[in-house]
């Protein structure tokens, strides 16, 4: 079942107050090569990176 409408603006004013989106550019050949080594982990780059970003700020999931 998908979500409804009102479900969909709920989500989206959640995602506006409460969540940020962190990025950095590198070169293609860069970014497929992480890409795959998060394939590897049997992660997403996205899961990844969170990972890092808590571990560096000393939070947990």
């Amino acid at each position: 079942m998908s979500p409804s409408d009102a479900q969909k603006r709920a989500s989206a004013k959640y995602q506006k107050e409460n969540i940020s989106s962190l990025a950095c550019r590198v070169k293609k050949e860069q970014a497929e090569k992480f890409k795959s080594y998060c394939e590897s982990m049997g992660k997403t780059s996205n899961a990844v990176l969170k990972e890092y970003v808590l571990e560096c700020i000393g939070e947990k999931e």
